[in-house]
C-alpha cells in the first residue's frame, strides 16, 4: 500500500492529538515575530510537532495559536505545549499577565483533539509545520509574559501606570537576544502610483526588488502618522508630488493610514522612530501626539482616515484592501508573489529584499527603522524557562527581518532611544 506524503504527515501527527496533556504556557505579546517563535519551538521538539490555531486557511497563524509536541521540549520539562495569543500585540506581555491578578485574562487554543495535516505550500510561513486550522481559542487566562517589539518605556504612560511606571517593570524586563527592522507599507494603487510618480519606468505591481520600489520619506511618513491637521491628510498629490489626487478606484485620493492599536509593539516602534514617543519626553520635548482613529474615523475628513487594528493580520487586511493604504508592518512579513501590500524604501534605503532576507541594509547599519526586542517575565527577567529557550532559538534560526545580536555590529546599545553606532 502506497501512502501520500499528506497521508504520512496525518499519521505523523495523529500521536499529538491523543497524547494525554503534559503542561501548557501561556504567553502574549508581539503578533510581528509569531512565526519565529513557532520556528523555535519546533527546534525544541524531539517528537512529532504541530500547530493548533483558530484562524482558518494555511497561510499565517492568526492571533491565536498553540505549538503542541507529542513530547515535552528539549531541557522543558513538564512542558509540551506553548499558547499565544497576540492578537493585542506587545503590550498584553505584560497588560495581560498575573502581575495584575485583576485583569480578566486572555482566551487561548486549548483543545488538541484535531488531526494536523502537513503544509505543503511554499508561499506559506507554515510550510513544512503540521497545522490543525479552524480550532476555537478559549478561557480567561492570565499570561506568564512574552516578547515585545521594544521596550515598555516606549508605549503609553496611561499603560504603564497600573505597573508603577516603567520603574515597577524594570527587574521584570530584558533584551532579547535579537533585532527586529520594520518597513513602511503600502497598497497595491499606491505602490504602482508612486511607481509612475517617481519614474520608475518598466516596474509593476509585482516588481518588487529594490530598484522597481519607490521611496517615501521619513518626514512624509511622520506628516501622515502624526495627529496634527495639515495638508498630508487633504491631499495626496502634496503629500507625494505627482501622485495622482483622484482616480475612480481612489476617489478625492482618499489615503488610509493602517495603524496598529497603542498596544502593539509595532506601533511603539513606529511611535519612537517617527514621532520621537520615546525620547521626546525629556525637558526638551520633541513628543509628537499620534493620529488615532478616534481621531479621524470614517466621514471625519473625506480625505483621510485611520484605521487601527489589534494584530498584524489585521493591519495586512486594511493594507491589501482596494485604495491608498499605508501603514507599519516588521519586515518579516513577506507579500504576496502577485497581490496586496508592497514595502516601499525608506528615505531611498531599502529594507525590504526577498533576495537578502530583508535584513541586509539593517545588519550595515545602513537601514535605521530597526529596534532590538525585548522580553517579560512575572517572575522577573529571565527567570520563564521557556521564554529564555523560544529567545535563545532565534539567535541561529534564520528568519525574515530579524537577527541575532552577534550578527551586526551596528546597534543601540541597549537602549532604543539611543542612535544606533557601530560597536
Amino acid at each position: 500500500m502506497k501512502f501520500t506524503k499528506i497521508a504520512l504527515a496525518v499519521v505523523a501527527t495523529a500521536a499529538i492529538a491523543g497524547q494525554a496533556q503534559a503542561a501548557t504556557t501561556f504567553l502574549s505579546g508581539a503578533s510581528a515575530t509569531s512565526i519565529n517563535y513557532v520556528k523555535s519551538l519546533q527546534s525544541l521538539c524531539g517528537g512529532d510537532f504541530a500547530v493548533f490555531k483558530e484562524s482558518t486557511g494555511t497561510t499565517s497563524l492568526g492571533n491565536f495559536f498553540t505549538a503542541k509536541c507529542s513530547q515535552d521540549f528539549t531541557d522543558l520539562a513538564g512542558v509540551d505545549a506553548v499558547a499565544f495569543n497576540v492578537s493585542g500585540g506587545s503590550y498584553t506581555a505584560i497588560q495581560n499577565s498575573s502581575l495584575l491578578p485583576t485583569n480578566a485574562g486572555l482566551k487561548f487554543v486549548q483543545d488538541f483533539s484535531a488531526t494536523p495535516v502537513l503544509v505543503n505550500d511554499p508561499n506559506s510561513v507554515l510550510n513544512g509545520i503540521a497545522v490543525a486550522a479552524g480550532v476555537t481559542a478559549t478561557g480567561s487566562i492570565q499570561t506568564e509574559g512574552g516578547f515585545l517589539d521594544i521596550e515598555p518605556a516606549a508605549f503609553d504612560a496611561s499603560l504603564l501606570a497600573p505597573f508603577g511606571g516603567v520603574e515597577g517593570l524594570a527587574d521584570k524586563v530584558g533584551f532579547a537576544n535579537f533585532s527586529q527592522a520594520f518597513g513602511v507599507a503600502v497598497s497595491n494603487s499606491l505602490y504602482t502610483a508612486l511607481q509612475t510618480a517617481q519614474g520608475l519606468t518598466g516596474c509593476g505591481a509585482n516588481d518588487m526588488i529594490p530598484a522597481c520600489q519607490p521611496t517615501v520619506s521619513r518626514a512624509q511618513y511622520a506628516s501622515i502618522a502624526t495627529s496634527s491637521f495639515n495638508t498630508a491628510k487633504t491631499s495626496i498629490s502634496t503629500l507625494f508630488p505627482a501622485v495622482a489626487p483622484g482616480t475612480t478606484a481612489v476617489p478625492a485620493g482618499k489615503l488610509t493610514l493602517c495603524r496598529r492599536a497603542s498596544t502593539s509593539g509595532t506601533q511603539a516602534a513606529s511611535n519612537q522612530f517617527f514621532l520621537n514617543n520615546l525620547t521626546g519626553t525629556g525637558s526638551n520635548g520633541g513628543f509628537e501626539p499620534v493620529a488615532t482613529a478616534a481621531q479621524f474615523g470614517p466621514g471625519v475628513v473625506a480625505t483621510f482616515e485611520v484605521k487601527e487594528g489589534a494584530g498584524t493580520s489585521n493591519a495586512r487586511d486594511c493594507l491589501n484592501a482596494a485604495g491608498y493604504g499605508i501603514g507599519i508592518l516588521s519586515l518579516e512579513n513577506v507579500p504576496a508573489a502577485t497581490s496586496g501590500y508592497r514595502f516601499v524604501k525608506l528615505n531611498r534605503v531599502e529594507g525590504f529584499d526577498a533576495a537578502k532576507a530583508s535584513k541586509a541594509t539593517a545588519i550595515a547599519g545602513e537601514y535605521e527603522f530597526a529596534f532590538q526586542s525585548a522580553k517579560f517575565s512575572v517572575g522577573g527577567a529571565g527567570t520563564n524557562a521557556v521564554i529564555e529557550a523560544i529567545d535563545a532559538g532565534l539567535t541561529t534560526i534564520s528568519v525574515n527581518g530579524l537577527w541575532g545580536s552577534g550578527d551586526s555590529q551596528f546597534g543601540r546599545n541597549g537602549n532604543n532611544a539611543n542612535v544606533i553606532t557601530k560597536q
